[in-house]
């Protein structure tokens, strides 16, 4: 039969235990299924491949691993597409691209666009950041350089990123939840040969 100061110890530790477990809720830096609080460990990792074949089993890797597809954005000129354009002759276009099957170029990548960046030309988008082009019209807030600095990208990085898809690279980008996931999509990325991968903090 347990003495009263087992009791007491007993019910001293549950106390303590409680009080643990509302810390642990309280410090949770914000997955919860509310989303109140911003995730700060969020990063973004931006791999840059010369040839598409490449960028898409780099892609599909991915989402082989577990990232979402929601999480994961492709972006790279439309082959035999028409040069680049002044940012006041055009404004974005979604659709079929004139002359070519886009599944033939990337085939079986769900929501892949066609649009037409000022600046860029013709390009193949898929992802949150061709969901953050169709929204904004193309030309709004810098075209491809403020959708990668939308995800967090500092302006000068994300010019760079833009240039890369003006000459003919093919970027790829995912969302992941903190360090370790970054060097996990890192090592993804790595094993198809790209050009430059990097990582940013997650914009809130």
């Amino acid at each position: 039969m347990a003495t009263e100061k087992e009791g007491e110890d007993y019910a001293e530790g549950q106390n303590k235990y409680a009080a643990s477990e509302r810390i642990l809720k309280t410090d949770d830096p914000g997955t919860g299924p509310q989303g109140v609080v911003p995730d700060l460990s969020a990063r973004i990792v931006i791999g840059v491949f010369g040839h598409v074949d490449a960028a898409q089993a780099a892609l599909k890797d991915l989402e082989a691993a577990g990232y979402a597809h929601d999480d994961i954005s492709l972006v790279m000129r439309q082959p035999g597409g028409p040069p680049e354009i002044g940012a006041g002759e055009t404004k974005a276009d979604q659709g079929m691209v004139a002359g070519i099957s886009m599944g033939a170029v990337l085939g079986g990548i769900a929501g892949l666009a066609a649009l037409t960046i000022p600046g860029v030309g013709a390009i193949l988008a898929a992802g949150p950041i061709a969901a953050a082009l169709g929204a904004l019209g193309g030309a709004a807030l810098g075209g491809l350089v403020g959708s990668f600095a939308g995800l967090g990208v500092p302006t000068e990085q994300a010019k760079e990123y833009e240039q890369a898809v003006r000459e003919g690279g093919v970027v790829v980008t995912v969302k992941v939840a903190d360090r370790e996931d970054e060097a996990r999509a890192s090592g993804i990325m790595y094993r198809h040969g790209p050009r430059t991968v990097h990582s940013y903090t997650q914009a809130l």
